[in-house]
């Protein structure tokens, strides 16, 4: 069993072989970490169960979309003590939803890499998205469906309403990614839900094309920045390296 109970000089390709080769992780969640976001991605699209070792830590009493709630219900879909027979301990309202669909069979499973020809995921903002922003990858995205590209873009394609934190987001979003040929970014730094995306077709070994890199000013001890920034150049070989620095 993996175990990360912090993001600190970690190996990116070296963790995601043993991401590939496991069934689960306890993990340390830090919702506002870039390195945990994106190591997550890495476990969610490879099907790892995880167990949250600071659940105790985190708001719960909420149902809204969050990166404390989405690894809460990942984590309760694949406890397999969970419901307890008794339902003890089924808790609160979001307990209670996972419960529904786990009696309908909801698994955590590995999401296949399986591209179709001249289909494109689209990496952007959505909700903290400016209406610039939004315009740019509207216009973006209708140039490209003319000429011929099947394209997703999360804000117009995933169904926004989640009664599971975030969870089914992440779901279609990390199997619109699998099934594309290609990852474009609109990048904004300030998006942890890209970061987690960045995570999934990483792990994925998708291409990845930043569209406004020359509006960028990249931060050097920012991990996301240089994953971003030189991910064209030899995915698979590259050594990246998750260090303090670059929180």
């Amino acid at each position: 069993m993996l175990k990360y109970l912090n993001y600190d000089n970690y190996n990116v390709d070296e963790e995601l072989l043993k991401i590939e080769n496991c069934e689960e992780a306890e993990i340390v969640l830090e919702p506002r970490n870039k390195k945990c976001l994106f190591i997550l991605g890495m476990l969610f699209v490879n099907g790892v169960k995880i167990k949250i070792l600071n659940e105790n830590d985190l708001n719960l009493e909420e149902t809204n979309k969050s990166f404390s709630m989405m690894p809460y219900v990942w984590s309760k879909i694949g406890d397999n003590s969970f419901p307890a027979p008794d339902y003890s301990n089924v808790r609160t309202e979001m307990d209670r939803r996972v419960e529904n669909v786990k009696r309908m069979g909801c698994k955590v499973n590995r999401i296949e890499n399986n591209p179709i020809d001249n289909k494109i995921f689209l990496i952007c903002p959505v909700r903290n998205a400016t209406e610039e922003q939004r315009k740019w990858i509207e216009n973006f995205t209708k140039e490209k469906y003319n000429n011929g590209y099947i394209i997703h873009a999360p804000h117009l394609h995933t169904r926004q309403t989640d009664l599971f934190g975030g969870y089914a987001i992440c779901k279609q979003n990390a199997e619109a990614v699998a099934t594309s040929e290609e990852i474009y970014i609109y990048y904004d730094q300030s998006s942890t839900g890209s970061v987690f995306d960045l995570g999934v077709a990483y792990a994925l070994h998708k291409p990845l094309k930043v569209l406004n890199k020359e509006e960028i000013v990249f931060n050097e001890d920012d991990f996301i920045d240089n994953i971003v920034k030189t991910w064209p150049y030899n995915l698979k070989t590259k050594v990246r390296t998750l260090s303090k620095e670059n929180m």
